[in-house]
């Protein structure tokens, strides 16, 4: 997002979630986040309040103990008259993630996995005394790099994904 009033650029990101405060109905919400940073860091930061945008009230400042659960959501909830909500939008992509074709073999997966684990792992940054925002980020994106990893391997019936990731690196 830009911010208008410092002419820069915010590091913030917006996530659908379900929110249930107490005594309340579940309620469709954008929370705010900075990147990086999972929920359970928000609910778990020294603020009381966090603030919350829905479709009906705007911009909310919720307290975090009036808060009963958060359910994240993919993308976008859409209700029809047909019945239950439908999620919709794009599924996360491991070949992407990845950046190989579906039909590479499991060698070239593996080597891939190698490669792109070396230049994001958090020790790599760490070791060139960068930012610790950029430290956060790494540690997502290699969490999210494992993830896809250990998604090919499920999907392809290897039998030993979490040990062909301690393996491979």
């Amino acid at each position: 997002m830009f911010d208008k009033t410092s002419g820069g650029f915010r590091h913030k990101n917006e996530r659908p979630v379900r929110l249930l405060l107490v005594g309340g109905e579940p309620i469709n919400a954008t929370i705010f986040h900075v990147n990086g940073e999972r929920l359970t860091d928000l609910l778990n930061d020294p603020r009381s309040f966090i603030p919350v945008r829905t479709d009906d009230a705007g911009i909310m400042i919720v307290a975090k103990t009036q808060i009963v659960s958060i359910l994240e959501l993919e993308s976008e909830t859409i209700n029809d008259d047909a019945g239950p909500s439908k999620r919709t939008g794009p599924s996360f992509d491991a070949y992407a993630m990845l950046r190989i074709d579906k039909n590479a073999s499991h060698d070239e997966i593996r080597a891939a996995y190698k490669a792109r684990i070396k230049s994001i792992h958090p020790d790599s940054i760490a070791s060139l005394g960068l930012d610790e925002e950029l430290g956060k980020a790494a540690l997502l994106a290699t969490q999210k790099l494992n993830y896809a990893y250990r998604k090919i391997l499920r999907e392809r019936g290897s039998a030993n994904s979490m040990g062909e990731i301690k393996e491979a690196v």
